[in-house]
């Protein structure tokens, strides 16, 4: 057996949630999909399963049955603990609380050792019919929010691990510790060594390639690379003319001046605008990016000769909502190495701060695939990029001279053309605070500050008739962006 837990991922917030708790407290852990089958559940030999799942009263589906029977410890929270009591044969009605403040109490059990008594607000829990052999773990007066088998380690609590949980987090140690008898070895360190060791083991004698897009995954996973190989570490930079001010030079500036790095940084500006010639539609703009990336991509590969292997900088939020950055197009027997492709972006910048990358690196704003090109509104010209990148430089500038950067989760600009000869443009600034769940709010910035930024934009960039800001809340990460 692994020394891990497996999540299964019921409900994307509630899954990075435990998965953060338990790599806290230096339990690894990784996160796969909820229909994922026993068979390859088992393949990855786990010590435990836990069934992350929301707290909407509406339970969920794709769970493998048979993992209730499998001999492996099961910890379901939220709506995913109807699934499990499912698959033991019981029952799940209708929600009976709703919003509540409840006085919890607890049962004893491995899984609840030192977890007292106590209020808990419950989003929403449903009546649950407990078949024979499984008893109830935690009770609402009447209501029935937890409940394990009487013989098997399967245990599930109708409440999620909120962020500042102290119980929550007890239960998902008991569960990790106590039940699944995992040990507290995961932390930078550790997964610095398995990293390398597995790009040394794919690689063997030979080279490995990787596709460097200027952003800190990429970054991190070439450094594992480079501190796995070395000089057998060929990496490509695209330069698609579409970076934020300075991005290139920077970049260079650090991985190939300073660590020393083998990079080869292709000027492609003339290729991506005339690709993009006449597009207005976002996906589109997006389409043709990507695909014109990896053509390029393909065209040094075949410069450079045969690979053993090659590196991608996927992280566990591009695994997690589809996405999956460009790669060089290496044969199929080539084996893709993806480094960062389990942790988050905190988890990201802790590995980066580990292999003592400096902090404008590890903290640098992100940014999207297409560049600049995701915030030109309607067609993306020579012009319009230049006058986007100056007044989002602007911007960026006045944010970390003033402080306000270090309140802010993105902050930048976004170019809208405005009616008459497709000369003047109007700039939207745009500066969030990241909420709850993928939440985040507009930032109220300091009005001098706002003042000045619009005072030097207007000063450098004549052509910009308006400067608005942009309060609009989104209820996700891809809305904070305008397209």
């Amino acid at each position: 057996m692994r020394d891990m837990v497996l999540v299964l991922n019921f409900d994307d917030y509630a899954s990075r949630a435990v998965t953060r708790k338990l790599r806290s407290e230096r339990i690894f852990c990784k996160i796969v999909p909820g229909n994922t089958s026993l068979e390859d559940i088992q393949a990855q030999e786990p010590l435990g399963l836990l069934l992350a799942g929301a707290t909407a009263g509406q339970t969920p589906s794709g769970l493998d049955a048979r993992i209730s029977s499998a001999d492996i410890p099961v910890l379901a929270l939220g709506d995913a603990a109807g699934m499990l009591l499912k698959a033991l044969g019981g029952e799940v009605g209708e929600p009976v609380l709703q919003g509540a403040v409840m006085e919890l109490s607890y049962r004893e059990s491995p899984l609840l050792e030192g977890v007292e008594n106590g209020e808990r607000l419950l989003p929403c829990a449903c009546e649950l019919q407990l078949p024979s052999g499984v008893k109830p773990l935690c009770s609402a007066q009447e209501t029935v929010i937890g409940f394990a088998h009487e013989t098997l380690p399967l245990y599930a609590m109708q409440f999620e691990v909120e962020q500042n949980d102290p119980e929550g987090s007890m239960i998902l140690r008991n569960f990790a510790f106590n039940i699944c008898g995992c040990t507290a070895w995961w932390d930078e360190e550790a997964f610095v060594s398995r990293a390398t060791e597995e790009i040394s083991r794919l690689t063997g004698d030979g080279r490995a390639v990787c596709a460097m897009t200027g952003g800190l995954d990429s970054g991190v996973s070439a450094m594992l690379a480079y501190k796995a190989l070395g000089g057998r570490l060929k990496c490509i930079f695209v330069d698609t003319g579409l970076l934020r001010e300075r991005e290139g030079e920077d970049f260079l500036a650090y991985y190939r001046d300073q660590v020393g790095m083998d990079i080869t940084r292709v000027y492609a500006g003339d290729r991506f605008l005339a690709a993009l010639k006449g597009i207005t539609d976002a996906e589109e703009k997006h389409r043709v990016i990507s695909g014109l990336i990896r053509q390029i991509l393909r065209e040094e590969e075949a410069k450079l000769g045969a690979f053993n292997a090659a590196i991608r900088g996927t992280s566990g939020n591009d695994v997690m909502f589809g996405n999956r950055p460009a790669a060089p197009a290496v044969s199929a027997d080539v084996p893709l190495i993806e480094p960062v492709r389990d942790l988050f972006k905190s988890e990201i910048r802790a590995i980066a701060d580990f292999l003592g990358m400096p902090q404008e690196i590890i903290y640098r704003q992100p940014f999207p695939g297409a560049g600049l090109a995701q915030r030109i509104l309607g067609e993306v010209t020579e012009e319009r990029v230049r006058v986007l990148r100056k007044a989002d430089a602007i911007f960026r500038n006045e944010m970390v001279r003033s402080s306000a950067a270090k309140r802010l989760w993105q902050y930048f600009a976004v170019l809208l053309p405005l009616p008459g000869d497709g000369q003047d443009a109007a700039i939207c600034l745009r500066a969030v605070h990241a909420g709850e769940r993928t939440q985040s709010y507009a930032a109220r910035l300091p009005y001098d500050v706002m003042e000045n930024v619009v005072e030097l934009i207007r000063r450098d960039l004549p052509q910009v008739r308006r400067v608005v800001y942009d309060l609009t809340p989104s209820a996700n990460f891809a809305g904070v962006e305008w397209q």
